[in-house]
């Protein structure tokens, strides 16, 4: 019975309600990312092309995700997070029906800025919503129970894009995904509960807003800890990895390089899932119980060296055993960077500090996987790997196991575990 009492609280606590709604968003949503570059491709983009979509998306989040963070501490963060998830709900219809790869551009810089307005609040959300003793193992279930509902998904869109063809598998998969975006963001409007006190909660003009978000960001700026700066620094280089190749790993699995089908690339993101659901719970229970640093500096360490072995993979079973790999570091890295992260963060500020990363571009998950984009860092990084795929498949890859190794380096030297965790 008290077992039963548990389970319900979790599923109805607003980290149930954002696992089921964000599971929900993954049903479709792992239909149409693991083979956006493909979709670009049918829409007569070039491999510059992705990289410039990624780019100017990027650029597109910078001043949203700086107004956001102020945003999410002032209306509150679940007025933010179910007007922008509606708001990317309905956006799907523009890449439903998209005739050419322009409109991918402008679907993107709409996500973008809606995306951008929403970060905050739902990093701010997620991060009060967990306990300082139990925050690692928070993060590991937020990471391995929403992959379970789109767990089939790249794999049945997969073996319908070898059935029909890329691009009308595509289009099905968009329709998917706006039915359950849709259905995720009315969840979080209807269920979740605001977390910051009510006087915290006021309105606020848009001159205010401007006004205030500079002052705020000038406080916050001065009340991070040293080590939170560093941490910002390792999320800059990761990103920069992540953009520069990630985007690509598809292209280069399939059409380029290693010449898997779409299936095979289906089968092995879901493969991904279910080894990184399997993962994330113990890893979380051990950066709860040994610290999350050490977690953190296995990961980076050995990210670039499997990355470079799947770089020269050649073939599915090599390309398989490697991405496996990635994913189970990925999901060690993960749970333990995000909530080092919070450990450094002040409770009052940690919307700011979000919208600060975001707007540098700086990722709080040590997941490559879960990586790329960004705004600052992830424009460059973008343009940078599209740049030069077209001239050689495997550089943006190396150069990503490169930045991610740099990134390991520097914590290994400048970072240590919190003397005291905040709550």
């Amino acid at each position: 019975m008290e077992a039963e009492t548990k389970k319900e609280s979790l599923w109805r606590s607003n980290l149930g309600v954002m696992m089921i709604s964000s599971g929900l968003w993954r049903i479709g949503g792992r239909m149409t990312w693991p083979f956006w570059a493909l979709y670009v491709l049918q829409l007569g983009g070039n491999y510059f092309h992705v990289g410039l979509i990624s780019a100017v998306s990027s650029v597109f989040s910078l001043i949203p995700a700086f107004f956001g963070g102020y945003l999410a501490d002032a209306y509150g963060r679940k007025k933010m997070i179910y007007t922008m998830s509606f708001l990317l709900a309905f956006n799907t219809v523009i890449y439903l029906l998209a005739p050419s790869w322009e409109w991918l551009l402008f679907a993107r810089s709409l996500d973008a800025v809606f995306g951008g307005l929403r970060q905050p609040a739902f990093n701010a959300l997620l991060a009060d919503s967990t306990k300082a003793e139990t925050r690692a193992m928070s993060y590991g279930m937020w990471q391995s129970i929403p992959p379970i509902f789109g767990l089939l998904s790249p794999y049945a869109i997969g073996l319908l894009m070898d059935r029909i063809g890329i691009l009308p598998a595509q289009r099905w998969a968009y329709v998917i995904l706006l039915v359950f975006s849709t259905l995720g963001a009315f969840l979080r409007y209807r269920y979740l509960t605001e977390t910051l006190p009510p006087e915290a909660v006021e309105k606020v003009s848009a001159v205010a807003i401007v006004r205030e978000t500079f002052s705020d960001f000038k406080e916050t700026a001065r009340v991070l800890p040293r080590q939170m700066w560093i941490l910002i620094l390792m999320g800059s280089l990761f990103m920069f990895g992540a953009s520069t190749g990630g985007i690509f790993l598809v292209t280069y699995a399939t059409d380029d390089v290693i010449h898997l089908t779409a299936a095979e690339w289906g089968l092995i993101n879901t493969a991904s899932m279910v080894v990184s659901m399997m993962v994330s719970m113990p890893f979380a229970a051990m950066a709860d119980r040994y610290g999350r640093l050490k977690m953190v500096h296995i990961s980076l360490f050995l990210t670039p060296l499997i990355l470079v072995g799947f770089v020269y993979s050649g073939s599915f079973m090599p390309a398989f055993l490697y991405f496996m790999a990635l994913t189970i570091l990925g999901a060690m890295g993960s749970v333990a960077s995000q909530a080092l992260f919070i450990d450094f963060s002040p409770r009052e500020h940690r919307g700011r500090i979000s919208a600060l990363t975001s707007v540098i571009g700086a990722t709080q998950n040590f997941n490559f996987a879960m990586a790329g984009g960004g705004t600052i860092v992830g424009a460059v990084g973008n343009m940078i790997g599209g740049a030069l795929y077209g001239d050689n498949y495997s550089l943006p890859l190396l150069l990503m196991a490169g930045s991610i190794g740099l990134t390991a380096v520097i914590g290994a030297v400048f970072v240590r575990e919190p003397e005291e965790r905040e709550e």
